[in-house]
């Protein structure tokens, strides 16, 4: 116990001290740190707990006490029922079991019902994972996305200056004019605010995954790229992944097994109306101080006494007490029946929306890379021409800026066709293993 508390001590100065994360050591801070699937975690162990408080109630109930008392003036002596008017103590012992035995199954069905309730919790908090992971792809995408941006940009500057270098050479050799010069620095300054821009939200999405993972954020780490493979294969049909997705998914399982834990309730309700049967034994003794002929053991031994009664309990009108008890539990396992039938509508959505939005994203990467091959081609030939003179700077800075906007689109594209395919992914297994690895 001591070695794993002085792990998550640790786990701090472990993330620091690890240079390049993937995609599942990200997941596994997550399921360590991030305070929202905490939360569902101790959701989880609160209905464990009240499932076993449930069970407690079928046990006996055993009891001890001991009294001490001190009389003066007139009373009763507890030895021979006589009155007296004299100081006495007297000490009682005694020990009592209560059994119950027939309740209705009032006891059973509360039971079922905290059983049925630790099995939603602990769905739920599977379904918290899953949306919190959803949350984590999109954000170490986002970084990798503004990561190759910012890359693409600065490589977009140091071409620039080369050209404002050698431009600026030949003006000092009067080949071009000066307005030659200013439009190439025009350029660089542009492409420098462009990387400042990309610079600035690679640093925010950064920080949104580390917040999102609840660790300090650290400049020294790096992002593992994530694997392209596999990611096309699987069925596009977003009802035949809905009736796979449908048997397996947390959300819905959790939502269900909440609406019979209704039913289960009404039962105990329902139960209060029956007779009841308990069994109960109590054991006791004294001792008194106005007996001196006895010492202290031998007054318990002769006062000792002991009773064994069966008590039954016929509820008259307990149906006017449990009929709206019955009702709000009835208007709650509707409720509960609504809440299952928007989450089957929400995860129908949400498939049909990831295969709306996988189709489109290899759409546009296919037709952003095409767009970025060719104008790579034709930038390049603007630049040969630019060198051997037979082009002006305006026409390479055109080719430029066109270039950098289609190589821009052709890594978003990328990163969202990953983003895309790997959410495509999760709703075709209905887990995120071998997803995130």
């Amino acid at each position: 116990m001591k070695y794993l508390a002085l792990f998550f001590c640790l786990l701090p100065q472990l993330v620091r001290a690890q240079q390049v994360l993937s995609l599942h050591d990200c997941v596994q801070l997550l399921t360590r740190n991030n305070l929202t699937y905490r939360e569902g975690q101790l959701q989880a162990e609160q209905a464990h707990a009240l499932w076993r408080q449930a069970r407690a109630q079928q046990l006996p109930t055993i009891g001890l006490g001991m009294s001490q008392s001190v009389n003066l003036g007139r009373s009763i002596d507890r030895f021979t029922n006589a009155y007296i008017d004299q100081l006495y103590n007297s000490n009682y012992l005694g020990a009592g079991v209560d059994v119950p035995i027939f309740r209705g199954f009032q006891v059973q069905h509360l039971i079922r019902q905290n059983q049925l309730l630790k099995e939603s919790s602990l769905e739920n908090r599977s379904a918290v994972l899953n949306q919190q992971t959803i949350l984590l792809v999109q954000a170490y995408v986002q970084v990798l996305a503004t990561k190759a941006l910012n890359d693409a940009f600065v490589q977009q500057v140091e071409a620039s200056q080369a050209q404002v270098d050698r431009v600026g050479k030949q003006v000092k050799a009067g080949v071009l004019g000066e307005s030659a010069l200013f439009e190439m620095k025009a350029q660089l300054a542009n492409d420098r605010f462009d990387q400042v821009t990309a610079l600035n939200n690679y640093r925010a999405a950064r920080l949104g995954l580390f917040q999102l993972l609840n660790v300090l954020p650290n400049d020294e780490v790096q992002l593992e790229p994530i694997d392209k493979t596999g990611l096309t294969d699987g069925s596009t049909d977003a009802q035949a992944i809905y009736e796979d997705a449908r048997k397996v998914f947390p959300e819905l399982r959790g939502a269900e097994l909440l609406r019979e834990s209704f039913k289960y309730q009404v039962k105990a309700i329902n139960a209060a109306n029956f007779p009841s049967l308990s069994l109960s034994t109590n054991f006791g003794a004294f001792y008194a101080s106005t007996n001196a002929n006895l010492d202290y053991f031998q007054q318990l031994n002769s006062t000792r006494n002991g009773s064994l009664s069966l008590g039954l309990n016929i509820p008259i009108m307990g149906r006017w007490v449990t009929r709206p008890r019955v009702a709000v539990a009835r208007v709650q396992e509707r409720l509960a029946q609504n809440a299952l039938d928007q989450r089957h509508q929400q995860l129908r959505q949400a498939i049909e929306q990831a295969v709306l939005d996988a189709q489109a994203s290899t759409d546009r990467f296919e037709a952003a890379r095409s767009m970025a091959e060719s104008l790579q081609n034709s930038f390049v030939m603007v630049e040969s021409r630019l060198n051997a003179g037979t082009a002006d700077v305006f026409e390479y800075s055109l080719a430029k800026a066109n270039l950098a906007r289609a190589q821009a689109n052709a890594i978003l594209s990328q990163y969202e066709y990953l983003m895309r395919h790997k959410l495509l992914q999760f709703y075709r297994q209905g887990t995120w293993n071998g997803v995130v690895e």
